[in-house]
């Protein structure tokens, strides 16, 4: 598990951020008002639910073990995932932007979820530090599309410095694996990379934002190099997410 990093030991408390807590059929969220407005705040400030056939496919095929998916945003895949996890089985999952990290720890304790492993990093093929956009150049918040950059400084208001770890080092080596879903604004091959253990210790069910044919052809050649003995295939898309199955 990653140690401790400064930036964790900054994150502001929930108290000091002015947010409000929206309701839909899975749960409850604490959405951040500097996020109002945006895609999936205005979603649940309606009570809808991102992507819902993603998330009831997700839900019919958690299978029997641990899941990984991410970035965490807000926490608004978690309720929804958690109340169909396999008994004993955990949710394991990241999100590096410090007033997301907190609002999905507090969507967290809304919905009394105390099977989630919830780590403040980004994840890659390796571990090093990484500067992540947060803010536009306006200044504006970008709100669940923050992205690792390499043409811009951290200087705390459009761009930050966080701890990059492979998905590999966030789940203990004791734990089997069934679903790996991944969100990571164009950063799934590096993930991926990061998973090579997991993709050949458990061979689970892959979901991957894709959105192009091409980069789901990308994506099962990536997974047959890390994982060649579980022989996977695309078998499908839904919300722009391809279904990546292991023979």
């Amino acid at each position: 598990m990653p140690k401790d990093t400064k930036a964790d030991q900054a994150l502001p408390d929930i108290s000091d951020i002015p947010h409000s807590v929206f309701a839909n059929e899975y749960g409850f969220y604490c959405v951040p008002d500097e996020y109002r407005g945006r895609g999936i705040p205005t979603l649940l400030q309606n009570g809808k639910v991102y992507e819902p056939r993603t998330l009831r496919f997700l839900r019919r095929h958690l299978g029997n073990g641990d899941i990984v998916t991410g970035g965490a945003f807000i926490g608004d895949f978690f309720p929804a995932l958690c109340e169909n996890l396999a008994p004993k089985a955990r949710l394991h999952s990241f999100e590096p932007v410090p007033v997301s990290f907190v609002a999905a720890q507090e969507t967290m304790r809304l919905n009394g979820l105390g099977n989630v492993a919830l780590h403040r990093v980004a994840v890659g093929a390796e571990e090093s530090t990484v500067t992540l956009q947060i803010a536009r150049p306006s200044g504006k918040k970008i709100a669940a599309g923050e992205k690792i950059v390499t043409d811009m400084e951290a200087d705390d208001q459009r761009a930050i410095s966080v701890p990059l770890v492979t998905i590999d080092s966030l789940v203990p080596k004791s734990r089997k694996v069934s679903l790996l879903h991944l969100d990571v604004e164009g950063f799934e091959q590096n993930a991926l990379a990061g998973s090579a253990r997991i993709l050949n210790d458990h061979a689970p069910l892959v979901v991957l934002e894709s959105g192009k044919a091409w980069r789901n052809r990308a994506f099962a050649e990536t997974l047959n190099r890390l994982a060649p003995k579980a022989g996977y295939r695309c078998v499908g898309e839904i919300e722009r997410n391809g279904i990546f199955l292991p023979a």
